[in-house]
């Protein structure tokens, strides 16, 4: 079997055409890797803006959240308190002005009698029929 003939300037060509071909991929790899990591730092850095936004919208809603719910707790407290300051006032006022009208009466222990009842104004007349 023969080889072919390689000239030595045919053979200098093609490891100059090689050469070539992969200073050139390597350029074409290391823009590309470059270029990689210049995307890879804007999304790292985008992913922490996006971060930091987030944490500072949760401080945010929690700062606000937590100080409307302690807000509306307290008013909602006060508002029962109220409420049952005036319930307990108007026990105290029906419960006076029950013994002032059995006082009135001179209720003695015994029932008293519808016709009393209904002039007393406990019962209306209409409750009776």
């Amino acid at each position: 079997m023969r080889l072919p003939f390689i000239s030595r300037r045919r053979h200098e060509t093609a490891v100059d055409f090689l050469a070539a071909v992969h200073r050139s991929n390597l350029d074409d790899a290391t823009t590309w890797a470059m270029e990689e990591r210049g995307a890879r730092r804007t999304a790292e850095a985008e992913l922490d803006r996006e971060r930091a936004k987030r944490e500072r919208l949760k401080s945010y809603m929690l700062r606000t959240h937590t100080a409307r719910y302690e807000e509306r707790i307290g008013r909602l407290r006060r508002a029962v308190a109220a409420e049952r300051a005036e319930a307990e006032g108007y026990r105290r006022t029906i419960r006076r002005l029950t013994d002032q009208l059995l006082d009135a009466t001179g209720y003695q222990g015994e029932p008293l009698l519808p016709e009393a009842r209904t002039v007393l104004g406990i019962e209306d007349a209409k409750e009776e029929s």
